[in-house]
């Protein structure tokens, strides 16, 4: 059945006072969990320092208070049965492996074949696919409460060994509790966008499927949440937590709080080494949602985080006018000459649960759309150069789009290894490029400086091998601008 926009009602775009209120509940409860913990633990190291078990079942060993044996008879029958001999006299320990092969299964343990779905947050079922729900433990996470040893150790393999997905902006704000000694180590991260809907009346929501080669052709029923009706000013009836939700996760990666953190220097963002980023967003349909949230992404994506990621990729975004800007925005993360890769949606909410894309749509297409942002930028110092200005230094006009004299960013840093150009004159660079979504297989891709697009080798053409810079010298301020919307 295909979508008919002329009966069907449009959101609202607004942010649900009811899970804001939530969310601020669970934090004070957080911080008085962490006082009881932190006064517990202090407890039991003076109970142990003074050699008083604070367990009855627990005999401590008069030679090393960090260690003990059980002493109930239950547990040491148990022992006994199961056990070898070395567990029948209590002062005596395991046979003691070398400390390297000690590591390397700490290492294995605390290392997951999958990526973890919001560290140091709750669940929650809807924002996970069925095989995910499915799946048990992939980590040994009680190894780190053997001892210090395994503590300190095992938490460096935790956070530096494993990749990371975050569902919702709490649980990304909540990452900001882990020490910046690991935080700094993660390279790369993906978000979990899942636009939300609310009714305060009991009715069903239909919407273009949220892929770009289905949504002519299929709907999607809308998970809504319902809400209690007002009798209020408050805004009623149906409404979208989508565009919104974009900016509150790149809210959270600013530069946390930091209570230690040295006066007078700049306080590190959230994931301060980040270089890429992927972000999939689930159920944005075409030319269905609101306006987003204007000058607010825009501050975020080009200034507080702007050209910080070597990498950007964007899954399920609208082709639709609000979905083109949106992709300008977010570009602004990126370094000059960096990479922006786009794709079809990921996943999709589909019959009360969230579901793989590649199980629901016979049209969906894995590939992705790759440009190379600002990669016009090396030309334009090339220019400024032969004028006999520093890129520092290039004047500035009213109409430009950027005429507020900032700080330059290095660029991305060049791939070494490429294949070798067949132009001459045109101006390229080489980029590896994923060959599709859920595949870490790369290809090498060549890309055209002036668009930022590829290039194929068989689209040689001597007679196209120039380009002519002054097509993008400004007549007024003679200066180079982007040739496209770019940031």
């Amino acid at each position: 059945m295909s979508w008919d926009p002329d009966n069907s009602i449009m959101p609202g775009e607004e942010r649900d006072q009811e899970e804001q209120a939530k969310a601020w509940y669970g934090e004070p409860t957080r911080a008085l969990n962490r006082e009881l913990v932190s006064e517990n633990l202090r407890l039991k190291r003076l109970l142990r320092e003074n050699g008083i078990s604070w367990d009855p079942r627990l005999t401590l060993d008069p030679d090393d208070r960090t260690r003990g044996f059980w002493s109930s008879s239950k547990r040491s029958r148990t022992r006994k049965f199961r056990g070898s001999s070395s567990f029948i006299h209590g002062n005596q320990h395991l046979p003691m492996l070398p400390v390297e092969i000690q590591l390397y299964i700490l290492e294995y343990a605390l290392t997951s074949k999958y990526p973890i779905i919001d560290p140091l947050s709750k669940l929650h079922k809807e924002a996970l696919v069925p095989e995910e729900r499915a799946r048990g433990n992939q980590i040994a996470i009680g190894f780190l409460a053997t001892c210090k040893a395994y503590f300190l150790e095992g938490t460096r393999f935790l956070w530096s060994n494993n990749t990371f997905v975050f569902t919702s902006h709490v649980a990304l704000r909540n990452f900001s509790y882990l020490s910046l000694e690991h935080r700094r180590g993660i390279k790369h991260v993906t978000f979990r966008i899942i636009a939300r809907y609310y009714d305060d009346e009991d009715r069903k929501h239909l919407a273009p499927y949220p892929s770009a080669n289905d949504m002519f052709y299929k709907t999607i029923n809308l998970r809504t949440i319902p809400r209690i009706k007002e009798n209020s000013l408050a805004r009623k009836g149906f409404r979208s937590y989508a565009w919104n939700q974009v900016v509150d996760f790149l809210d959270a990666m600013r530069p946390p709080f930091d209570p230690d953190h040295p006066k007078g220097q700049p306080r590190p963002r959230l994931l301060p080494a980040l270089e890429s980023l992927r972000m999939d967003f689930v159920n944005f349909p075409d030319s269905f949602l609101s306006p987003g949230s204007g000058n607010f992404l825009h501050g975020l994506a080009s200034h507080d985080l702007g050209c910080h990621l070597n990498e950007l990729q964007l899954t399920g975004l609208p082709i639709c006018d609000f979905g083109e800007e949106l992709v300008a925005e977010l570009s602004g993360m990126i370094k000059d000459d960096g990479l922006l890769l786009r794709s079809d949606a990921t996943f999709v909410y589909s019959g009360k649960q969230l579901r793989p894309m590649a199980q629901r749509a016979k049209r969906w297409m894995p590939e992705w759309d790759a440009k190379v942002v600002r990669s016009w930028r090396a030309l334009a110092d090339e220019y400024a150069r032969s004028k006999g200005r520093t890129p520092a230094t290039e004047p500035s006009h009213p109409h430009h789009r950027h005429g507020h004299g900032h700080h330059r960013m290095p660029p991305a840093p060049k791939e070494e290894g490429h294949p070798k150009s067949l132009w001459k004159a045109r101006r390229t660079l080489f980029k590896r490029v994923p060959v599709e979504q859920g595949e870490d297989d790369r290809v090498w891709v060549e890309f055209d400086r002036l668009t930022g697009l590829p290039i194929e080798p068989e689209e040689y053409d001597s007679d196209e091998d120039e380009y002519d810079v002054s097509d993008l010298i400004c007549p007024h301020c003679d200066v180079m601008h982007s040739p496209s919307a770019e940031h």
